[in-house]
């Protein structure tokens, strides 16, 4: 190593760390009504010494698993348009599905809870039968061959309209379940309709506003022609049933460098780790440390008298645990910065690479002369 120079690296010795247990519970505030959103303040700041940085580590947690999977405002509405045989939906003047026409829009509401993809049909099949006043009218199957959901029509001269792309609030960012139920937000090709004819033949296809005269009834294009052997219509994609939340992200206002993020755009993010759910629901997720630590963080902040602590998914959206609280544990290291001296001039290092490098050669050819 040579002398003298500028800094280039910050090597890291592990002076002295603590330990801090904290329970949402004992929050100093609590954000949103949410026990999950909380800061809570230290009775002394943590002050790091000169020359130091603080590391910090998640190593252990106890997370209940009293959150849903269909949350009102994000993932609980079905709309649908019903009415006789060959009647396109109608859409309002902004191109959205709603009450006009020859037949007639419903918008069902799924109680939020914590529903499987049986459930889930079994209610959307008597919740959709009850509203157009038809029993037995349509059935709403999950297969658990192709993990799709279908839509079955059994009796004639009915056709359902399901507003997967011009509902009231479809979309990526819509409080709507299209996503749980399979159906392809990102290619959308207009809405979903299946339909039975008074002759008993079957067909479907997807149904678009006629955007040169709203409000008004939809342009048809059919996709399954009629036929008497095919009664229903599979969902474009496999059912999601943990859109909502897939995996959980414990997040902290303490900043660091250490987490990119693709939500962000690979920009520096404020999470602190990535959570597995790996239990069922009503069971606690616990994180245990692997090793010593789950995962470490270089701290930009050289003293904090607080920490704010949030629980999200995989979209950055608040996990509500319905009252209850949960439990980390933070490591905080506090590392000795050690200079490292900068290389020696550059084109030394060349000067002694290229000595070295004829060396070598020469020792090689003195060993060919050998040889010969």
């Amino acid at each position: 190593m040579s002398k003298g120079g500028n800094t280039l690296i910050a090597e890291t010795g592990t002076a002295a760390s603590r330990v801090l247990f904290i329970n949402s519970g004992d929050a100093t505030t609590t954000f949103n009504n949410n026990t999950s959103n909380f800061m809570f303040t230290l009775e002394e700041p943590v002050i790091v010494p000169n020359h130091h940085s603080i590391m910090m580590s998640l190593i252990g947690a106890e997370i209940p698993y009293s959150f849903y999977n269909f949350i009102p405002g994000r993932n609980t509405r079905l709309d649908f348009y019903h009415g006789p045989s060959g009647v396109p939906a109608f859409y309002d003047v902004n191109g959205k599905m709603g009450a006009g026409g020859a037949g007639t829009f419903y918008s069902l509401s799924l109680p939020e809870g914590n529903w499987n993809a049986v459930e889930l049909a079994n209610y959307l099949t008597n919740d959709i039968n009850t509203s157009i006043s038809i029993p037995g009218c349509i059935s709403v199957v999950y297969d658990s061959i192709s993990l799709k959901f279908k839509f079955v029509c059994n009796i004639v001269d009915n056709r359902v309209t399901l507003a997967t792309q011009y509902g009231v609030e479809s979309g990526l960012t819509g409080d709507d379940m299209n996503e749980e139920l399979g159906f392809d937000l990102t290619t959308p090709t207009g809405d979903c309709y299946f339909d039975r004819t008074a002759g008993g033949f079957y067909n479907a296809g997807n149904t678009d506003p006629d955007f040169a005269a709203l409000p008004g009834v939809g342009i048809d294009t059919q996709t399954i022609p009629p036929t008497l052997t095919l009664t229903f219509i599979f969902a474009d994609d496999v059912a999601d049933m943990t859109n909502s939340i897939r995996t959980l992200f414990l997040r902290s206002n303490l900043t660091t460098n250490s987490i990119l993020d693709s939500f962000v755009g690979g920009g520096f993010s404020n999470i602190m780790c990535r959570i597995p759910i790996n239990v069922r629901p009503g069971e606690v997720i616990n994180v245990k440390a692997a090793d010593g630590d789950v995962h470490k963080l270089l701290l930009k902040v050289k003293e904090f008298t607080s920490i704010h602590l949030r629980l999200t998914n995989q979209r950055n959206q608040p996990i509500n645990l319905n009252g209850l609280n949960f439990d980390v544990a933070l490591k905080l290291d506090f590392i000795e910065n050690q200079r490292l001296a900068e290389p020696d001039n550059i084109r030394q290092l060349v000067e002694v690479a290229q000595e070295e490098e004829t060396e070598l050669k020469d020792i090689d050819d003195i060993e060919k002369t050998k040889k010969k």
